[in-house]
């Protein structure tokens, strides 16, 4: 009995060392590769297009979580509830070519802000998903700026993650004077926060022919956030810049992925029916009332993945949209269907006029 209680001890003991040396390691790693983005950081830009037609008053934008090409209406995701951790290749594939087949269909558009886009990343076959776009946007320039860039992930503990580099983009048929990455501020303690996104929102500036600037912001924040704490963080430091600008003269645009809802989010307003859920709502106080926050109020945005997508089953809401300074009038707001095929969001159309 004796040589049996010291036998178990020692397996007992040999467990908990592997275990405290494959977490000293974990640790490790995510610290000597911790990703450390500045404040305010200049993005390159790519691509060789002309700056802003004069004569150009009226613009197109799209707005689309494409959700890394990993979270098709197939998938759920097991930190949302689900059971998958990352999809087949055969996924993969199939979300990758769906979203480049809609990208090339509505090349047209002036302006594309593109959020969850991976770049080498474990869970999608290490493809670099800005180069497949930028390779068949060529009409666009871009810019693209990290937001998750993570050497090892180590969740969950059977199946981690691994590495996984994700950002924004925002491609545009013009040359932007400037692009530039604003860091969001991030709230989670050591050793967590090694391991978490490193939220933000990209700034592209473009010169109009009146002498002030269209500028455009492509923002992803915070989901997760119960109780608001990084939303009453995040949402002055954009609200300011945004404020600023238009204080300057020039016209602001900023949409993306804002993980809340629109105020006035009255989902009985679909026009077809959807079991819906609700996030936090926009406080609409952050702007001035001669603001727009723009929305298709009949169409959702958004998918629980909590289970694979199920028509009429899977709740969905709205919390991808567009907010407008005063000098610009609003002349269309619409969200695409695409039955969640390739993502869990859908894209979201916005056509603007530039007043005088």
């Amino acid at each position: 009995m004796k040589k049996f209680f010291k036998y178990v001890s020692r397996v007992f003991f040999f467990l908990i060392l592997v275990i405290a040396i494959y977490l000293t390691t974990v640790i490790l790693i995510g610290f000597f590769t911790d990703y450390h983005p500045d404040e305010i950081s200049e993005l390159e830009v790519y691509g060789t297009q002309k700056q802003t037609d004069p004569a150009d008053t009226t613009f197109t934008f799209l707005s689309w979580n494409i959700g890394y090409a990993g979270l098709g209406a197939e998938m759920d995701f097991f930190y949302d509830g689900g059971k998958k951790i990352r999809p087949t290749s055969d996924l993969v594939k199939k979300y990758t070519l769906g979203i480049l087949d809609f990208l090339e269909t509505n090349d047209s558009i002036n302006f594309v802000l593109l959020q969850e886009v991976d770049r080498n990343s474990s869970r999608t076959n290490l493809q670099d998903e800005l180069r497949l776009i930028q390779d068949l946007l060529t009409n666009h320039s871009s810019s693209f700026g990290y937001n998750y860039k993570v050497r090892f992930v180590p969740i969950p503990f059977t199946n981690p993650l691994a590495k996984v580099e994700m950002g924004q983009a925002i491609f545009s048929k013009y040359l932007p004077v400037s692009s530039q990455r604003y860091s969001f501020y991030s709230a989670y303690a050591w050793p967590k926060r090694l391991f978490m996104l490193d939220r933000c929102f990209i700034v592209s500036r473009f010169q109009l022919s009146n002498g002030k600037e269209l500028v455009l912001i492509n923002t992803h924040n915070s989901a997760y956030d119960s109780g608001g704490k990084l939303r009453n963080i995040e949402m002055p430091l954009i609200r300011n810049l945004m404020l600023g600008e238009y204080r300057k003269g020039n016209y602001v645009v900023a949409g993306g992925d804002w993980n809340q809802n629109p105020p006035d989010y009255e989902p009985e307003k679909f026009e077809s029916k959807y079991a819906t859920f609700r996030e936090e709502t926009l406080d609409r106080d952050l702007f001035p009332d001669d603001w727009k926050i723009a929305f298709d109020s009949q169409k959702p945005t958004n998918r629980k993945i909590n289970t694979p997508f199920i028509p009429g089953e899977t709740e969905v809401t709205v919390i991808d949209y567009f907010i407008l300074s005063p000098n610009i009038e609003l002349k269309k707001i619409k969200t695409l269907p695409l039955n969640f095929q390739y993502s869990d969001h859908e894209p979201v159309f916005l056509t603007v006029k530039i007043k005088s």
